[in-house]
C-alpha cells in the first residue's frame, strides 16, 4: 500500500521530471512534471533513449552514455546545463542521475530528476553581465583617470617648454630696448620679431584652453554665416605680414563661398594650417592658399613647400600630443595639440581635414565645409 502511495506521489510532482531509465538509458516511467518541463506525453518517450533530451552536439559526442557512467561508478551524477524539450527550445537544467541497484548489487536502472532553472539561470546571467559592465565601466573610467593624469602632465610639461622659449626671446629684446642697444632703424624689424612671438604665445594660449574645454566638455560653437575666402585672406594676410622667409600667395578667386559655423575657431584651423607651413619649411619658399568647391562643400586649402612627411607618420599628426619622431622635429616649437584641435573642430562643423605629403617637397592640408543652404 506505501509503494503505491509512493509512486502515486511521484507520478503527480509537478515542479520535478521524475523518471527511470533501464540500465541501457531508455525510458520506462514518466510522471507529470517531466511532461510539463519536457513537453513529451507518457506514450510519446517511453522507450526511447534519454539522449533525446540533450543538445545535438551532447548527444553526438555521448554524453548521455557518459553521465551513465558516471553514475554506475560513483553511485550517482549531478550537473547543470542546457537541455531540450519537445518543441525543440533550450531550458536550462539541474539533473540528478541515482544507480538504482538491488540487495545483491545489481544494476536495475536509474532514477533521473531533473528541475528547470531557465529563469534563475537567466537571473544569474543578467546579474553576470551588469557586474561585468560595471566592472568594465570602473576599469575604464580608472583607465581615463590615468590617462587624463598623463595627459595634463605631458600638457604642463609641453606647455612650459613652449612658452619659455618666446618668452626668452621677448625679455632679450625687451632689455636691449631698455639699455637702447638697438639703434633705432633695426626697431621695426625687431617689433615684428616680438609680434610673431607674440602670436605664437598667443597660439598655444589658445590651444591650451580649447584642448580644456574639450576634456570638460564646455566646447560650445557659435553659428553664423560667413564668406570662408574672407577668413582665409585675414589668415593670409597676418601670416604675410610677420613672414620674412616665405612668399604667402592667394589662388585665384573661387566666388561665393558661405558657410555656417564659428568664424574665430575656423580662423584659428586656418591660422594653424599657416603656422605649420612656415615652421615645416624652415628653408622659406612658397606658401599657397586655395579655396574651392568640392561638391557641396567648400574647402581652403594650404600648400608649402617644406620637409614633408613620410607616409608611416601621418595618422600621428591628428593625435592629442602627436609630435613627428624625426631628428628635424625635435628643434621646431609645437605641443602636437594643434592639429588634433583643428579636426576636433572641422568635425564639430560637419566638415574634414584631409593631408596630403611627400617628403622633401611639402605639405597640403585642406579644410572642408559644408557650403550653407546646399
Amino acid at each position: 500500500m506505501l509503494g503505491d502511495e509512493f509512486a502515486l506521489l511521484v507520478a503527480s510532482v509537478a515542479d520535478y521530471a521524475i523518471f527511470m531509465l533501464d540500465p541501457a538509458g531508455i525510458v520506462v516511467t514518466w510522471n507529470e512534471g517531466a511532461e510539463r518541463i519536457k513537453g513529451y506525453r507518457s506514450d510519446e518517450i517511453i522507450g526511447r533513449h534519454f539522449s533525446i533530451f540533450y543538445p545535438t552536439d551532447d548527444a553526438r559526442n555521448r554524453k548521455p552514455d557518459w553521465e551513465l557512467e558516471v553514475a554506475k561508478r560513483e553511485g550517482r551524477y549531478e550537473e547543470e546545463g542546457w537541455r531540450i524539450r519537445k518543441d525543440g527550445t533550450r531550458f536550462w537544467a539541474n539533473v540528478i542521475i541515482t544507480a538504482l541497484r538491488d540487495d545483491k548489487g545489481h544494476l536495475r536502472g536509474f532514477g533521473k530528476v531533473t528541475r528547470d532553472l531557465t529563469e534563475r539561470h537567466r537571473a544569474e546571467e543578467r546579474r553576470n553581465a551588469e557586474r561585468d559592465a560595471e566592472a568594465t565601466r570602473l576599469r575604464q573610467h580608472a583607465d581615463r583617470m590615468v590617462e587624463l593624469e598623463r595627459t595634463k602632465t605631458e600638457f604642463l610639461n609641453l606647455a612650459s617648454h613652449e612658452l619659455r622659449s618666446p618668452l626668452t626671446v621677448l625679455r632679450g629684446y625687451n632689455s636691449m630696448l631698455e639699455d637702447g642697444s638697438i639703434p633705432a632703424e633695426q626697431i621695426p624689424a625687431v617689433a615684428r620679431i616680438l609680434e610673431t612671438k607674440l602670436a605664437q604665445m598667443d597660439l598655444l594660449i589658445e590651444q591650451m584652453l580649447e584642448t580644456a574645454r574639450l576634456e570638460h566638455d564646455s566646447f560650445d560653437l557659435v553659428r553664423d554665416s560667413f564668406e570662408l575666402g574672407d577668413v582665409a585672406q585675414e589668415q593670409l594676410d597676418v601670416f604675410r605680414a610677420l613672414a620674412r622667409d616665405h612668399r604667402f600667395v592667394m589662388g585665384p578667386d573661387a566666388g561665393p563661398l558661405v558657410v555656417e559655423g564659428d568664424r574665430a575657431r575656423i580662423a584659428t584651423i586656418l591660422a594653424n594650417f599657416m603656422d605649420n607651413a612656415v615652421k615645416y619649411s624652415p628653408r622659406g619658399g612658397e606658401v599657397t592658399v586655395t579655396t574651392g568647391r568640392q561638391g557641396d562643400d567648400a574647402f581652403v586649402s594650404v600648400r608649402d613647400q617644406g620637409m614633408g612627411i613620410v607616409p608611416e607618420h601621418l595618422p600621428l599628426l591628428f593625435t592629442r600630443f602627436g609630435r613627428l619622431p624625426t631628428e628635424e622635429n625635435v628643434t621646431i616649437p609645437g605641443t602636437g595639440l594643434g592639429l588634433f584641435l583643428c579636426r576636433e573642430l572641422a568635425i564639430r562643423h560637419g566638415g574634414n581635414i584631409e593631408v596630403r605629403s611627400k617628403p622633401g617637397v611639402g605639405t597640403q592640408f585642406t579644410l572642408t565645409l559644408p557650403l550653407k543652404n546646399r
